[in-house]
């Protein structure tokens, strides 16, 4: 394929960055469903489950993952597909998380409180994709294991 044959299908770079940002914050999306659909025993379970999909997916597909949040792909966030794609993919996450995070069926859950817990999952997916989590890259179960004992011990902290 040609550089220009490209042209052919987008606008221009960005369109074409803006359509792989689209597809892969819906392929993200449905990697973490998935997880929200497991099994598990409680819904504080059910938002770790969802913890390590984020990671394990950044992991799996770093390129995309930094495309969705990099280069030119913020500018597009507001309008058509690709910031509908990434807001249907927060609410996933933010779903999730308020329900995780719920210590009585009617607690209100603030919104730092969630931007928190989101903050150490993405950089964890980070830190993953960079190398600095030793081996977490390179091995799925060494990747979940350590998402959950942050987790466990962020978790244990705030029973104190």
């Amino acid at each position: 394929m040609t550089a220009g044959a490209t042209y052919h299908h987008f606008e221009d770079k960005d369109a074409l960055i803006a359509a792989v940002a689209e597809e892969s914050f819906d392929l993200f999306r449905q990697s973490l469903e998935v997880a929200a659909k497991r099994n598990a025993a409680s819904a504080r379970d059910r938002s770790r489950n969802v913890g390590v999909a984020y990671v394990l997916w950044a992991v799996a597909n770093p390129v995309r993952f930094r495309l969705m949040v990099g280069y030119g792909v913020q500018a597009h966030m507001t309008q058509g597909e690709v910031g509908a794609s990434s807001v249907a993919t927060y609410r996933v996450v933010r779903a999730v998380l308020i329900e995780g995070l719920k210590r009585e069926r009617e607690e209100k859950i603030s919104n730092a409180e969630v931007l928190g817990w989101r903050s150490v999952v993405h950089g964890l997916a980070f830190l993953a994709i960079d190398g600095h989590l030793g081996p977490a890259g390179s091995s799925t179960k060494q990747t979940e294991r350590i998402v959950r004992e942050v987790l466990d011990a962020l978790d244990a902290r705030g029973t104190r």
